[in-house]
């Protein structure tokens, strides 16, 4: 591990610490440029790329393909938010042609681009090309025009290339999971974030789910896992979680696909190739993504052999260990694309058995012609790491680094071929459809605490390890039948559950999308059909074992068989997930656009158990709903819009939850299933409104902004919660919730400088009053209705308590400057305020504290082949924690007694990374 303090470091940091975007064609945020401006630009300029010219002085000039418009004749760029097989949206007058057709009429000699000549970007050029190349060079675009007469011709929507702030309004963004279904960001009623492939590049950590917490303002981390490559993604307090037994409320696509796994709705985060991500869009709640959307959806778009061409090569190394290479290569010729991408990391970890080694591959190849296009595609992922929890912070005392019961290990395989499409059908109309087959295989060691200790030395069953239940005593059995006696098993006694999956999944998607006039008014009507079939064979058992030094658990090799609470697990679930939709989006004046749409889902999920112990698992729970939306747009005046609108979500509960949800008979979060009462599903009535604007002045800079409200209100929404038995949860319908707030952000840039700033605001509330059991909760009072001689804690949660685990206060801010035409330097700041601990839903304990956190990246271009780079996370040392719950101090007294150890705090605590440096060399070819 490398420890450098910040007074010491500052001038190697200029020098070595940046991440840089990659100096590849797609990726190479040079000074940036103001890509939006054709979006005020006549329509017919912005489907010519001919007269938009790089210049080649350095910092490293883009290729063509790395504006937004100019890309290789006969190609199609993706939008910002669109899948590798979406066209961006088209431009045709009163309404859009389609986009293969218009490119490949951009090289002709058409009349379209003499009115950008005429309108005096020409003279312009001419400045720029003898004027000596400032550091950095600007982009050439046109100047930026007067707004058409013609509004109802609509420009094409712009990708961006690197997010400075909030995106233009000309971004394409889908209002499906699937291409082909994108408007402009000016029509759509709702907030929406956007992560370019240069932003992930300038994080440089590999891991996704720092740059969605960088760029967007409703995006911060937990850390249930202790893995940073594992961490939660919570976006205005919704979760997308790799762990089991977080409530999970975002739905997740990859080139639409929906990548929530099967059996808990769980998402691998670092199973996606960073280096392969060309952007990444975050929306609000809209129905038409389906599941799991109430609390929004984010969707991920990969690179393919037309948006990317060229190599790279990409070497990282630094602190605690940490070894990292990433290659891509992409190109095409004749209407044949191919791409490839492949990343290797490996670190020991800051903590105590945490190392991880990820392995993950992306590849296309696709074919396009004239009336659409094909392709077919692979990813692939390997990842063991060491998932070490939370410890208490009476141990992170002694040592930042410690660990608090282990092993606790976390493999799994990954691999998703997949093949989509689109046809051409009209001039106006266009059919999407996809197919995909995915593969999940994880196994979990988790070494715990044990429920099981020495029987009562005056009872009947003095001499053998005991369950005690509620004051009746159970002795445990081994796998032969025998019972386990005392001293078969030296103490503190320890246990290691292993967890097994083996998913299988497949579905298929098709879209029709219609951009014919409706009552002569530009329109864009789209419909779709989706399967998702999933089937999990799922299996636990549990070990024995002696817990020894750093609370490292050794097994003693006797399988537990009896009683049932520790019995082996053995079933399968089945999922079966349908769903239409439908969107229309109608221009009624050139100013005033309106979107209605919606969206029908059902679920069917089975659970069957394959041991005969469990009958009552034996269940198919089916749930289905229509979920609608609507909403509207507002151009007040060129640069400045309106929004809001109204929509509705539903989540399914998921088979690990249906499977764990009696309060009687809870199980080891989740690991052993119990046969449970069924939930009801999950239902969120969202409300957003907000207004945006942007300015582009002749000399380049650029300014966004950006000021929603959103309000959602989940009715019967699906809590985890602790039981009185250590270790045990379930998950039960809490009543309702409510998160609500607002979120603000500004970006802007000039040829050298880029600043971005936001603040979001969340309110995440109860709305039901309710009793949970509060097993360590400090302070928490007895539950009601004892039975005598019981004795248990609860918490008494009243509407208006907030959530655990949400912090209400979230700011992130940052800046880029060329220091010369060949070096950059930036700092990054993320702060979040304090949050409730998991177990304090009734709010009468202190907080876990807020946080305050800085990284700077630098980066120097010797030419346009080769860079340097370098990052610093953490700059100055915080020592903070990113998730919070409590544990039993007596318990954990009683394991720690041959290491000294006595413990009175009952708070744990996962702890964030401390200071950490890294360097890297890019090789572009």
């Amino acid at each position: 591990m490398i420890y450098i303090r910040a007074t010491a470091g500052l001038a190697a940091i200029g020098l070595l610490c940046s991440v840089a975007p990659p100096l590849s064609a797609q990726e190479q945020a040079t000074p940036p440029p103001v890509v939006e401006t054709p979006a005020t630009a006549p329509p017919a300029t912005t489907t010519a790329p001919a007269p938009v010219e790089t210049p080649a002085t350095p910092p490293p000039a883009p290729t063509a393909a790395e504006t937004a418009a100019p890309v290789p004749a006969g190609e199609t760029p993706p939008p910002a938010t669109v899948d590798t097989a979406a066209p961006p949206a088209e431009a045709e007058p009163s309404q859009t042609l389609p986009e293969v057709k218009v490119i490949q009429e951009a090289p002709k000699p058409a009349p379209a681009p003499k009115p950008v000549e005429e309108a005096a970007p020409k003279p312009k050029k001419k400045i720029v090309k003898a004027a000596p190349p400032p550091p950095p060079p600007a982009q050439e675009t046109p100047e930026p025009a007067a707004p058409e007469a013609t509004a109802t011709i609509e420009p094409p929507a712009v990708p961006p290339v690197a997010t400075v702030g909030p995106p233009s309004g000309s971004t394409a963004v889908k209002m499906s999971p699937m291409s082909g279904s994108e408007i402009p960001l000016d029509k759509v009623p709702g907030a929406v974030g956007v992560v370019s492939a240069a932003d992930v590049a300038r994080n440089g950590s590999g891991q996704v789910q720092n740059v969605l917490q960088q760029q967007v303002p409703g995006i911060i981390l937990s850390d249930t896992a202790g893995s940073g490559f594992r961490t939660d993604v919570s976006y205005r307090g919704f979760d997308a979680s790799p762990i089991g037994g977080r409530s999970q409320a975002l739905a997740i696509y990859m080139n639409g696909i929906r990548i929530n796994e099967s059996f808990g709705d769980t998402v691998n985060w670092d199973a996606i190739p960073a280096n392969a991500i060309n952007d990444i869009a975050v929306v609000g709640s809209n129905p038409v993504f389906g599941l799991n959307a109430i609390g929004g959806a984010i969707s991920v778009t990969m690179k393919d052999g037309f948006s990317y061409e060229g190599g790279e090569i990409d070497l990282m190394g630094g602190s605690f260990g940490r070894k990292q290479l990433a290659v891509q290569a992409g190109g095409n010729t004749g209407g044949v694309g191919a791409y490839v991408a492949a990343e290797a990391i490996e670190e020991d970890g800051f903590r105590d058995f945490s190392a991880a080694e990820v392995k993950r591959m992306f590849a296309d190849l696709a074919f396009k012609g004239s009336d659409g296009e094909i392709h077919v595609s692979f990813t692939g992922a390997k990842s063991i790491a060491g998932v070490v929890t939370a410890a208490p912070v009476e141990l992170l005392a002694i040592d930042y680094g410690r660990t608090f019961t282990s092993p606790q290990d976390t493999e799994y395989e990954v691999m998703m071929p997949s093949i989509s499409g689109r046809v051409q059908a009209t001039e106006t109309l266009s059919i999407s459809g996809l197919a995909y087959y995915r593969r999940f295989k994880q196994n979990v060691l988790d070494g715990n605490l044990s429920e099981v200790a020495a029987c009562d030395a005056l009872g009947p069953n003095a001499g053998f390890l005991c369950l005690n239940d509620n004051g009746v005593e159970e002795r445990v059995q081994a796998a032969d039948g025998s019972f386990v006696g005392e001293g078969d098993v030296t103490g503190p006694l320890g246990s290691l559950e292993r967890i097994n999956q083996d998913a299988k999944s497949f579905g298929f998607s098709t879209q029709a999308v219609e951009k014919s006039q409706l009552f002569s008014r530009p329109n864009q009507f789209l419909v779709g059909v989706s399967y998702d079939h999933g089937k999990v064979r799922y299996d636990t058992s549990s070990e024995i074992g002696t817990i020894g030094d750093k609370f490292v658990i050794t097994g003693s090799g006797i399988i537990v068989n009896a009683p049932d609470d520790l019995l082996p697990r053995d079933l399968t679930s089945e999922n079966d997930y349908y769903g239409v939709y439908l969107s229309n989006t109608l221009d009624v004046t050139d100013a005033l656009s309106v979107t209605v749409g919606g969206r029908y889902n059902h679920a069917t999920i089975k659970l069957q158990d394959l041991t005969g112990n469990f009958p009552e698992l034996n269940t198919t729970n089916k749930y289905d709903r229509f979920n609608p939306m609507a909403g509207v747009t507002y151009k007040v005046v060129p640069g400045l819009s309106v929004y809001g609108g109204y929509s509705e979500a539903n989540r399914a509960p998921t088979a690990a939850e249906l499977g764990c949800a009696e309060p009687e008979n809870p199980c080891l979060i989740e690991s052993f299933l119990t046969d449970d009462p069924p939930l009801k599903q999950v239902v969120s009535k969202s409300w957003e409104a907000g207004v945006r604007g942007e300015s582009t002045s002749w000399d380049n800079q650029k300014f966004t902004w950006s000021l929603g409200y959103f309000r959602t209100l989940n009715v019967d929404d699906i809590l985890n919660v602790a039981a009185t038995t250590t270790g045990r949860g379930y998950f039960l319908n809490a009543g309702d919730t409510l998160r609500q707030g607002f979120e603000a952000s500004a970006g802007y840039r000039n040829d050298r400088l880029s600043l971005y700033g936001s603040y979001a605001f969340i309110d995440a509330t109860f709305k039901t009053d309710l009793v949970l059991s509060a097993p360590n909760t400090p302070g928490a009072p007895d539950c009601p209705d004892l039975k005598p001689g019981e004795q248990a804690t609860c918490n008494f949660v009243s509407s208006g308590d907030h959530l655990p685990g949400i912090p209400r206060h979230r700011i992130k801010a940052g800046f880029e400057y060329w220091l010369t035409p060949q070096w950059k330097f930036g700092s990054d700041l993320v702060a979040a305020s304090d949050q409730f601990f998991f177990g304090d839903e009734a709010n009468n304990n202190a907080k876990l504290a807020g946080y305050t956190r800085v990284d700077l990246h630098t980066s120097y271009d010797f030419n346009e082949h080769v860079q340097i780079y370098g990052l610093v996370k953490n700059l100055f040392d915080k020592k903070y924690g990113l998730y919070g719950t409590f544990f039993n101090t007596d318990d954990a007294t009683e394991a720690a007694e041959p290491q000294g150890i006595e413990f009175s705090d009952p708070r744990s605590v996962t702890p964030a990374q401390p200071f950490a440096l890294y360097g890297g060399l890019k090789i572009k070819f």
